[in-house]
């Protein structure tokens, strides 16, 4: 080491039990040298299941020293805690300059990864550096007094050279006061002179290795790090190449896991037709799969058998042919490399329902962060045994990350996607992002559509696009609701045209609010002139039943009135209402719940259950 990096962190390969330790250097050096635990459990942060699908339940420390060993790090329950609050050390922090880097391998990449992180990020407030990757490349960022317009400003760069999942890669930034450089194995990647002067932190910042995390955010790494390393001056080209250079036959070694093959989604269904099914499943590696299908009055070796022969590791399957509600068995056995195989359980549903079915449907939206809360709600709808699940939109809390996916989302709505297929629209928290089209097979554009069930179509609704008169969602609204022909119609979007919420659209504590999305509201007038009965949404996490609502007035039902109904309930952080009720406001609930909705021709039974399993809403419409 030498006696000029002052202060250096060193992330050493010894397990020294729980917690870290700092020892001062031997004198003379100016530096210190901190030796942290190689796991480090960090309360008040859970995911569901806690080890992360694929991966196995005792996992070794580190890994096998032929594939060049390394600390492993299995997202939340593994983190490299250098203080809590970086507060408590920011005398010793780099100010005028900053030098970072970490030999890393990204197993799963996720739209904000963190290696090394020390920042606060939330809304227009944002503080210190992280040095960290997306689900491509690697990324910086940072926030100096230079950018600082009060609450401090960031800037996020992204490098261009892509890292392979599963190998090792050398990535370091620096920043001498002027000009911001990112290299990736020894090479510089990108330049930046944007940001200038010192770094800028927030004390109450979290200081640590192996997640981007700060007051509201945690996006932890599933992969491997080694010798991390900082220091207070900006190293040079070369000395970012020679560092590179002192380990860099890692960069030759293969790509390793500590998952293991398996299922990382398991089957899930999706888009009912009376004479089709769309199954889902995602492989933690590349592999083949076959899916076998059968109707229930058939014997195991009937079932015909569908096969995907090119190695990908999600696998959909869109599967015609069948015959009108009729319940079918089907089972998926993927194949990955050296042999590894794994099979699902024979599981069933049922296919959509005709004109003249009886039928039932559960409606959720906002799952989003706490999986244990949406398992719950999940696991309560399923045992109502509906036909379909109907999802207001924000499945997910970022669309673009992927564990937000595999460890919350899917998970939590075991069994229930498994048996009864699922059709949502998109939510804000969705970011419009490429897992929500890769998962959801949809009908066209998919971005919005609409499909029939039994006697009754639904209408389904993209509000976070345009709206307006003459945009081309309120088009395709117009032109599908006139061309139907179903005895109920149900629209259903994310953003709520009427809620009586306490601050989404106005601080109704302290002022006045417009009572609902203006741009959803846009829909309103052909919900009442094309026969629409209700109106589901999401977005404001609680729940609310609205009187009949009918050219901005409260009319009843058989007089052409239309009932909103916000189902938020489905996992996200509970909010509140306006103290005083609204003019259309009806039953309002603050509770984790779902909807169940029963049809029989033309009688309509709704209920609201909370997540206790409750029953504590209920109508019954006859078709006006």
């Amino acid at each position: 080491m030498s006696a000029r990096r002052s202060p250096f962190f060193a992330l050493l390969p010894v397990a020294l039990g729980l917690g870290w330790f700092a020892s001062e250097a031997p004198a003379g050096a100016g530096e210190w040298q901190w030796l942290f635990s190689p796991k480090f459990r960090s309360p008040g942060y859970h995911t569901l299941p806690e080890t992360p699908p694929g991966h196995r339940a005792a996992r070794d420390d580190f890994a096998p020293a032929s594939f060049g060993s390394g600390l492993i790090l299995n997202g939340d329950a593994d983190v490299v805690m250098v203080a809590e609050q970086v507060g408590s050390m920011l005398d010793a922090m780099p100010r005028a300059a900053l030098s970072v880097e970490a030999w890393v391998a990204i197993e799963r990449p996720q739209r904000w990864g963190g290696i090394v992180s020390c920042v606060q990020d939330n809304g227009d407030y944002e503080k210190g550096f992280v040095l960290g990757y997306d689900d491509q490349h690697f990324t910086f960022g940072l926030a100096t007094t230079g950018m600082d317009d009060g609450d401090g400003r960031m800037s996020y760069f992204t490098g261009r050279t892509a890292y392979h999942p599963g190998r090792w890669h050398h990535v370091a930034a620096t920043f001498d006061g002027t000009t911001t450089r990112l290299y990736v194995d020894g090479a510089l990647d990108l330049e930046s002179t944007i940001q200038h002067g010192e770094v800028l932190y927030d004390p109450s910042s979290p200081f640590l290795l192996g997640a981007y995390r700060d007051q509201n955010e945690n996006y932890p790494l599933d992969g491997r790090i080694k010798q991390v390393s900082m220091e207070d001056r900006a190293w040079s080209a070369n000395e970012v190449r020679e560092r590179f250079d002192e380990l860099g036959a890692l960069t030759e070694i293969p790509a390793w896991t500590d998952m293991e093959f398996g299922f990382l989604v398991e089957p899930y269904l999706t888009w009912p037709t009376q004479d089709a099914i769309s199954i889902g499943c995602e492989t933690t590696f590349p592999s083949t799969a076959q899916l076998w299908i059968r109707r229930d009055d058939q014997a195991p070796e009937a079932a015909r058998m569908v096969e995907h022969r090119d190695a990908q590791a999600l696998h959909v399957f869109r599967v015609e042919g069948l015959d009108p509600h009729q319940k079918y068995f089907y089972r998926i056995r993927v194949e990955g490399l050296d042999d590894a195989q794994e099979e699902s359980d024979w599981l069933s549903f049922r296919t959509a329902a005709g004109p003249q079915d009886a039928f039932t449907f559960a409606v959720m939206g906002d799952t989003q962060t706490h999986g244990e809360v949406a398992k719950r709600v999940s696991d309560l709808a399923y045992e109502h045994r509906p036909n379909l699940l109907v999802h207001c939109g924000d499945l997910v809390d970022t669309g673009g990350n992927k564990r937000d996916w595999t460890d919350t989302f899917f998970p939590s709505m075991q069994p229930l996607l498994g048996r009864v297929p699922m059709m949502p629209v998109l939510g804000n928290h969705e970011q419009d992002a490429q897992n929500y089209y890769d998962y959801m097979s949809l009908p066209e554009p998919e971005r919005w559509y609409s499909f029939r069930y039994g006697n009754a179509e639904f209408f389904m609704i993209d509000g976070n696009r345009s709206l307006a008169d003459q945009s081309a969602q309120l088009a395709w609204l117009e032109s599908a609701l006139s061309a139907s022909r179903a005895t109920w119609r149900f629209a259903v979007l994310h953003q709520p045209p009427y809620t009586s919420d306490s601050n989404d659209y106005g601080d109704t504590l302290l002022s006045s609010s417009t009572r609902g999305d203006l741009n959803v509201r846009n829909i309103v007038a052909l919900l009442e002139k094309y026969d629409v009965d209700l109106c589901f949404s999401g977005h404001v996490h609680d729940y609310e039943r609205t009187f009949p609502i009918r050219e901005g007035a409260v009319q009843p039902y058989r007089e052409g009135g239309v009932i909103y109904v916000t189902a938020a309930g489905g996992g996200g952080s509970l909010e509140d209402f306006d103290p005083a009720n609204t003019w259309f406001g009806h039953k309002k609930a603050r509770r984790h719940h779902f909807v169940y909705v029963a049809i029989h021709g033309d009688q309509l039974e709704f209920q609201a259950v909370d997540e206790d399993g409750r029953l504590f809403d209920q109508m019954t419409l006859r078709k006006r």
